[in-house]
């Protein structure tokens, strides 16, 4: 049986200690998507893994709940924990569709960091993102780019990530093209279970309106999306400001049919 020591956690990860269940959860990801636990093979028992972790098998079931949530594995009474995929995508029901129904935006879209600080929302700012009062917050701010025109800008975003994230933001520069609620997944083992949108119509100031190369007082669109887990709590939040004719919002609505009737 191979051994995989659990990954040492960096200064920034320890400041947000994460349960040891995450810990491990995250280590079997990574084993997962590197190739050391195929897709189609079997995970070790419960027990296996507790002793090659060192740690409970109350750990070791919490872990294996996560990946279950997350698409990774299956687990079968008789037969075992089966490795399903290495890269599952993550399907969201919701009234009017997918998230990618939501708002069309150009694939090759990619986000530039130019500023991370941490934030506490006051009443104001709070309101405006319509989330908790003195919550704590790492906002990266910058521009989302057309990878295909040199980055040419095409909306400004502000980033927000829960402060017990922090451990994330070296990775959400490196890899731009990723999104941000799928890096959570991944490395903290979070099941993103709702995702919530607010579209709002909005002016383009004229500083703004310069970056993105289009007239001041033009009109433009307001997008907040909250990322939240199974518990409802927010992990995420955009606030992204697009020119009206660079951003499409669309709406999915299917008529429900009546007590006994069948389609």
């Amino acid at each position: 049986m191979s051994m995989t020591a659990i990954r040492k956690k960096s200064p920034q990860e320890s400041a947000g200690a994460q349960p040891r269940y995450v810990e491990l959860a995250n280590t079997l990801v990574r084993d997962i998507q590197e190739g050391r636990h195929v897709v189609g093979s079997l995970l070790p028992t419960e027990h296996e893994l507790a002793e090659q972790y060192g740690v409970s098998r109350h750990t070791v079931r919490a872990s294996l709940k996560k990946l279950e949530d997350l698409g990774y594995i299956s687990r079968k009474k008789a037969v075992g924990t089966l490795v399903e995929s290495a890269n599952p995508d993550t399907a969201f029901v919701q009234s009017f569709g997918t998230p990618e129904d939501l708002v069309r935006v150009a694939a090759t879209e990619v986000r530039a960091i130019e500023a991370v600080r941490h934030v506490t929302l006051d009443r104001n700012k709070a309101r405006r993102l319509e989330a908790p009062v003195g919550s704590a917050w790492v906002l990266l701010s910058g521009t989302r780019e057309d990878a295909r025109k040199a980055g040419t800008p095409v909306a400004q975003a502000d980033i927000y990530i829960d402060a017990s994230l922090a451990g994330l933001v070296d990775t959400i520069r490196r890899q731009p093209q990723t999104l941000i609620s799928s890096l959570i997944e991944r490395e903290y083992a979070v099941a993103i279970d709702e995702i919530r949108q607010m579209v709002t119509a909005t002016l383009i100031d004229a500083p703004l309106a310069e970056r993105l190369g289009v007239q001041a007082g033009s009109a433009g669109l307001r997008l907040i999306r909250h990322y939240k887990d199974a518990t409802g709590r927010i992990l995420e939040i955009t606030d992204t400001t697009y020119p009206a004719d660079r951003v499409t919002v669309a709406f999915q609505l299917k008529r429900g049919l009546k007590p006994g009737l069948s389609s």
